[in-house]
């Protein structure tokens, strides 16, 4: 992913009022420092902790895109739970329901797309972990995990700007 000022993330919000993408609380180190190895960065809202961000820009979308998500309440101690952009339990905290309002009048009107993230949105380095030798095929098929996980993500936000 390409460096990016949280000024021009702001303006990217596609379901955010802009009073909302104005008060979102960016990471302390901003940018990340390991950025060439991202496909989107993710992270829950220091200040709002039920509030979460995904920035996602080329090559997942043609242009960069913002989504302001709801982070699910949990009750309890978490559980490994699977996650549906890149498709491991790996995750310390586990998985959590993150649910997007959709862009424009349907999200306006209360319609959402909802899945199962990793709680730290380390989605990227999952996917680009080695291979264990017991996964790695054994006819040499590509590893495609990475292909995988863009699809998902932009899939996700397709999701979010239909209507």
């Amino acid at each position: 992913m390409d460096p990016v000022d949280p000024t021009t993330v702001r303006r990217a919000f596609v379901n955010s009022s802009r009073s909302r993408a104005t008060a979102a609380t960016f990471p302390k180190q901003w940018p990340p420092a390991d950025l060439e190895e991202r496909d989107f960065l993710g992270w829950a809202d220091p200040k709002a902790p039920l509030r979460a961000y995904l920035v996602v820009g080329p090559p997942v979308t043609a242009e960069l895109v913002a989504v302001e998500l709801r982070l699910g309440e949990s009750a309890g101690p978490r559980r490994s739970s699977h996650c549906d952009w890149c498709h491991t339990q790996d995750a310390d905290d586990g998985s959590r329901l993150v649910v997007a309002p959709r862009a424009g009048s349907r999200g306006r009107a209360g319609d959402s797309v909802g899945l199962y993230v990793c709680t730290d949105f380390g989605c990227s380095a999952r996917a680009r972990r080695p291979l264990l030798a017991h996964q790695r095929s054994v006819s040499g098929a590509p590893d495609l995990r990475v292909d995988e996980l863009r699809e998902r993500v932009g899939a996700f936000v397709e999701r979010v700007l239909e209507g």
